[in-house]
C-alpha cells in the first residue's frame, strides 16, 4: 500500500510539472513539446514506479515516417514507450482523452490526433487529415485493440489504424509490450514494482498490397500473427469487421 501511495503521488506530481511545461511550450514551440515534456514525463514515472525496461530492436525503426501498433495490457505500456521510443511520433486517440487533465491538455495543444471512431462523416474527414499529416512526418502510433486488456490476451483489433496505414502508404512497424499486467493490470489502481519489455519487430512494407478490404485484412493478419507470437499467445486469427 505504500508503495502505490508513494507511486500515484510520483505520478500526480510529475504529469503537473511537465504538463504544465507541455501546456506553455505548445503554445510557444511546438516541436520542443516531446523532447521537453513528454519523452521527460515517461522516464519520471518509469524510474517513480520502479519499472525496469528493456528495450529491443530499436535499429528496426525506420528512418521515414511510420505507424507503429502495440499491444495494450496497462497503463504503465504509454509511460514506457513515451520514454524509451526513440522517434518523434504523434498519437491516434479516442475524443476523450482529451478531456483528460495535463495529459489529454498537452496532446490536444501539441497536434495529436483525435478520432470519434463512430463511422460519422467527422471521423471521415478526420482520418484523411491524418493520413496527410504522417505522410509528412512525424510517425502515428496506435494501440489497434483500442483498449487495455483484462488479462493480458490480445483483444480483436479496430479496423482505423489499418485503414490510415493503407491509405498513407507508410511502414508499419509493431511494438510488443509485456510485463505491465503484473505491476499494473486494468481496473486496479495498486502498483507492483517490476520489470517491462519492450520489443520493436521488423516494418511492415504495405505498398504492395491491395487497396481496400482485402489489403486492410491482410495487414490485420500479419500484425495479429506477429504480435500473438512475439506474446507468446495463440489463437484463432480473425479480423475486423
Amino acid at each position: 500500500m505504500i508503495t502505490t501511495i508513494y507511486c500515484w503521488t510520483v505520478f500526480s506530481l510529475v504529469t503537473i510539472i511537465f504538463g504544465s511545461v507541455g501546456v506553455i511550450l505548445s503554445v510557444l514551440i511546438p516541436s520542443k513539446v516531446h523532447k521537453y515534456a513528454i519523452r521527460p514525463w515517461g522516464y519520471c514515472i518509469v524510474k517513480g514506479f520502479g519499472i525496469e525496461v528493456q528495450a529491443e530492436g530499436l535499429e528496426n525503426l525506420p528512418k521515414e515516417p511510420c505507424v507503429v501498433m502495440y499491444n495494450h495490457q496497462s497503463a504503465t505500456d504509454i509511460p514506457v514507450f513515451c520514454a524509451f521510443l526513440p522517434i518523434e511520433w504523434k498519437g491516434i486517440l479516442k475524443d476523450e482523452v482529451a478531456m483528460i487533465p495535463f495529459v489529454g491538455w498537452v496532446m490536444k495543444l501539441s497536434g495529436h490526433y483525435f478520432v470519434a471512431r463512430d463511422g460519422s462523416k467527422r471521423d471521415t474527414v478526420q482520418v484523411k487529415e491524418i493520413v496527410k499529416q504522417i505522410r509528412k512526418g512525424p510517425s502515428a502510433i496506435i494501440a489497434p485493440e483500442g483498449t487495455r486488456s483484462l488479462d493480458g490476451k490480445l483483444l480483436p483489433f479496430k479496423k482505423g489504424g489499418f485503414v490510415i496505414a493503407l491509405l498513407a502508404r507508410v511502414p508499419v512497424v509493431i511494438m510488443v509490450l509485456s510485463g505491465g499486467k503484473e505491476i499494473m493490470p486494468k481496473g486496479s489502481s495498486m502498483i507492483k514494482p517490476g520489470k517491462m519489455e519492450m520489443k520493436i519487430l521488423p516494418p511492415i512494407d504495405v505498398k504492395n498490397l491491395p487497396p481496400g478490404k482485402m489489403g486492410r485484412e491482410r495487414l490485420e493478419r500479419t500484425v495479429r500473427e506477429s504480435m500473438l507470437k512475439a506474446l507468446g499467445q495463440e489463437e484463432k486469427i480473425k479480423v475486423a469487421s
